[in-house]
């Protein structure tokens, strides 16, 4: 799943630098009942939520603040989309953890080359791989796309003809073709690139075009996010 502004960049940065694990939760109630100890992090319209101790900002999950921690993440979109696609995070009776998918991953601009690393040989494995784009308001987000396409490319140059592509994968791979690498003109273009540049996130940017910045891979684990 990939939310390049800001969750699933973020969520790569928090597990570089040590977190332990992250819940993803639909709502903020469900990241405040998610576990005594854990941290709070998220957003509603880009802002920290009252009470929260991070926002959504790559640069909040430093070192020192996430080493060894828990976190419980909810936001606008990113763990909306993942509400799709993993178990609620809460334990309950009888409730499974497990996914219906053999794995989901995070991907974005910063783990482009690690998630590739991971899913190359699956493809050449005759895998069925789904790349779900968060998007925006549970509509299209540019920069989303474009990286889902800079992820076909790299699979495509990685496995060659093993790789086939719907539509959906077509269109995206059009997309990076056109930008590239040039992510400062990706953003500028993209809706919410400029709702962040416009609201006080401009410094985020960099940090999530920060290709390659890390070599982890969140990926779901019996009710969680680890690093992968």
């Amino acid at each position: 799943m990939i939310d390049v502004l800001r969750f699933t960049s973020s969520a790569a940065y928090a597990l570089a630098n040590g977190a332990r694990s992250i819940a993803p939760c639909a709502t903020l109630d469900e990241a405040r009942a998610y576990a005594p100890g854990a941290l709070l992090a998220g957003e509603r319209l880009g802002v920290r939520p009252e009470g929260f101790d991070l926002g959504n900002s790559p640069l909040e999950f430093t070192h020192d603040v996430v080493q060894g921690r828990d976190i419980a993440w909810s936001t606008t979109n990113g763990t909306q989309a993942l509400s799709f696609l993993v178990p609620h995070p809460i334990p309950r009776p009888f409730a499974s953890t497990s996914s219906p998918f053999r794995d989901v991953l995070l991907a974005s601009y910063v783990n482009l080359s690690a998630v590739t690393l991971l899913l190359a040989p699956r493809v050449e494995g005759d895998a069925t791989v789904a790349i779900v784009c968060a998007g925006r308001d549970g509509g299209f987000a540019l920069e989303d796309a474009a990286c889902a396409g800079a992820l076909v490319r790299r699979l495509r140059n990685a496995v060659g003809d093993r790789l086939t592509m719907n539509d959906g994968a077509r269109a995206c791979a059009c997309i990076d073709e056109a930008y590239g690498e040039d992510f400062a003109r990706l953003f500028r273009d993209a809706q919410h690139g400029r709702f962040l540049g416009e609201h006080g996130f401009g410094a985020d940017l960099p940090a999530c075009a920060a290709l390659d910045a890390v070599r982890v891979v969140p990926r779901w684990d019996g009710g969680r996010f680890v690093a992968g």
